[in-house]
C-alpha cells in the first residue's frame, strides 16, 4: 500500500492496517492485506514523529532462503531521471511554513505570504482551493491531497482549517492560525489564534519580524 497516512496492527490477526487518501483525496481508507506476507507499505515523508530511542529492545532477525530467481521479477527499471530540487518546494523538509488559504482573497495578495516567508527563510504553502484555483503550484500544497508536513512553526493565513487540510498539517509543533472568522475550525486546534483579516495583518506582522530579526542580528 502506498502514500499511507497511518499505520497500525489489527490486534486481532496481527495484520498491517495502512491508511491513504483515495478518491481524490476526499476520503482516507483503511486497507489491510489478509492474505499474503509480507505485507508492505510506504509512508509520506514526516507523518510520523520520531520515537525516543529505548535501548532495552532487542529485534529477532530472521532468516529466509527466497527461490527467486531475476527473470522472475516483472518490472525493471530502466531509467532513473533525478527530480530538479531547485524547482520544487521542500515542504515535507521545511522547519518553518506559510501556508495561505482562500482567506487571502486573490492570487496577487499571496505575494504578502512571499514577503512573510522570505523574512523567516521560510517555505509557502497553501490549501487544496488555493492550488486549484492556480494561485500556487500544485506541490505546495498542503493536506490530505498534498503534502504531509511537520515544522516547527506553521503559520496558516486565511486557512479555515478543513478536515482535509488539518491532517496534512495538525503535528507541526507550534501553529499560529490567523482568520477573520472566530468560529473557524482551524482554531480548534492551533497553538495561538488571531482574529482578524490576514491581508492586512501579515504585512505588520512582516515588518515586525523583519525588525526584531535585524536588532537580533546586529546584536548578536
Amino acid at each position: 500500500t502506498a502514500d499511507c497516512t497511518e499505520l497500525a496492527i489489527d490486534p486481532d490477526n496481527r495484520g498491517l492496517l495502512a491508511t491513504r487518501p483515495t478518491f481524490g483525496g476526499s476520503l482516507l481508507c483503511t486497507i489491510q492485506t489478509l492474505n499474503y506476507r509480507p505485507q508492505m507499505a510506504t509512508i509520506r515523508p514526516r507523518v510520523m514523529a520520531m520515537p525516543e530511542a529505548t535501548p532495552e529492545r532487542r529485534g529477532r532477525i530472521v532468516s529466509e532462503n527466497l527461490q527467486m530467481q531475476e527473470d522472475d521479477i516483472i518490472a525493471k527499471v530502466l531509467e532513473f531521471i533525478p527530480d530538479d530540487a531547485q524547482e520544487q518546494a521542500q515542504l515535507a523538509y521545511a522547519d518553518i511554513i506559510v501556508a495561505g488559504g482562500r482567506g487571502m482573497g486573490k492570487a496577487e495578495n499571496f505575494r504578502l505570504i512571499w514577503d512573510l516567508a522570505a523574512v523567516l527563510g521560510a517555505e509557502v504553502g497553501g490549501s487544496r482551493p488555493v492550488t486549484h484555483a492556480g494561485w500556487l503550484p500544485a506541490d505546495r500544497q498542503v493536506g490530505q491531497s498534498g503534502k504531509t508536513v511537520r515544522p516547527k512553526l506553521y503559520i496558516a493565513a486565511g486557512i479555515s482549517g478543513a478536515i482535509q487540510h488539518r491532517v496534512g498539517m495538525e503535528a507541526s509543533d507550534v501553529i499560529i492560525a490567523i482568520n477573520n472568522d472566530p468560529n473557524a475550525p482551524i482554531f480548534d486546534f492551533a497553538t495561538y489564534g488571531i482574529v482578524g483579516d490576514a491581508v492586512q495583518i501579515l504585512p505588520v506582522l512582516t515588518d515586525a519580524l523583519r525588525s526584531r530579526l535585524a536588532v537580533s542580528r546586529r546584536a548578536g
